[in-house]
């Protein structure tokens, strides 16, 4: 059993498998649209694009997204979809996979609020609180001398009590040894190269057990070493395929209960739709055009929780 403590990648002493059991979330949060804008720079997909958001055509895709997963909870792949009203005055707030990190910790669920790098972002956060607060979770408050951006960096392993940290851009390596002991879990880092994968969830998926989806692009060669390590199946994704069309910022939902998997990614891939039908995954696909355009897709527009 690995120490709860964060592990360089290149130094595992563990295999993922003599991790224990971690059962996936099934209940989905999204953040309504009303208020989404470009109003700043806040990564390299922003530059230039202030002033030409289709405010409109935003909230039709976002309408799009969310009846995918009205659909999947349908299907029984989702347990519940869930909608929190956007706050005038916080034009990122639509992104839920930033503010928090819901997890499960001795049985018990539990949510570490995201202690974000943009002072526009930080205001965000309290209003996730109290959806947490409400539906009973025990809430863990970072230092403040460290910044962490939530699932957008922190990405769990499929099914086991294992955590991959992306740092190098928004979040702060020194937060994970204080969430690695916080949730009692072992978190590997992953140091992010390429300024366009600014967060890990925009080019690093975990399938299952032992498959990831990836690009190159984003990690070092050492990095990349120690990944295909951890993982006996790497797919690796077309650079064009990850930076253009947000490929890996695709949500996959690979779920137990219902013996299900699902896909739902930006329209237009070509190597990532094939990889994920070949795995078995029903793919979706909508158009998140204008949300590209702020650094996010599918996977930046809701939070899987408990």
């Amino acid at each position: 059993m690995p120490e709860f403590k964060t592990y360089s990648i290149d130094q595992i002493p563990f295999r993922p498998e003599e991790v224990p059991l971690r059962p996936e979330p099934r209940k989905v949060l999204m953040c309504a649209p009303d208020f989404f804008d470009i109003v700043d720079e806040k990564n390299v997909h922003m530059q230039g694009q202030i002033g030409h958001l289709d405010k409109q055509l935003a909230i039709r895709q976002w309408q799009s997204l969310l009846e995918v997963y009205q659909q999947w909870e349908k299907n029984g792949i989702l347990e519940q979809v869930t909608v929190i009203p956007g706050v005038e005055g916080l034009e990122d707030m639509v992104f839920t996979a930033n503010q928090s990190f819901p997890y499960i910790v001795d049985g018990k669920y539990t949510v570490v609020m995201s202690r974000m790098r943009h002072p526009s972002r930080q205001r965000e956060v309290p209003y996730f609180r109290t959806f947490f607060k409400s539906i009973g979770y025990r809430i863990i408050d970072l230092s403040e001398s460290v910044f962490f951006e939530g699932m957008g960096d922190l990405i769990p392993h499929y099914g086991r009590h294992l955590l991959y940290g992306g740092y190098g851009h928004r979040t702060d390596p020194g937060a994970y040894d204080e969430i690695a002991r916080s949730l009692k879990v072992p978190i590997v880092l992953l140091p992010l190269e390429d300024p366009r994968f600014y967060h890990l969830d925009t080019c690093f998926i975990p399938a299952d057990e032992h498959t990831v989806f990836l690009t190159t692009a984003a990690f070092s060669k050492t990095t990349l070493h120690g990944i295909k390590k951890l993982f006996t199946h790497v797919v690796e994704i077309p650079e064009e395929e990850a930076a253009g069309l947000f490929a890996l910022n695709a949500h996959l939902v690979n779920d137990k209960k219902s013996g299900k998997k699902a896909a739902v990614l930006q329209q237009g891939t070509v190597v990532m739709k094939q990889k994920l039908a070949a795995l078995g995954f029903e793919v979706w696909e909508v158009n998140t055009s204008e949300f590209i355009k702020s650094g996010g897709s599918c996977f930046c527009l809701k939070m899987m929780y408990y």
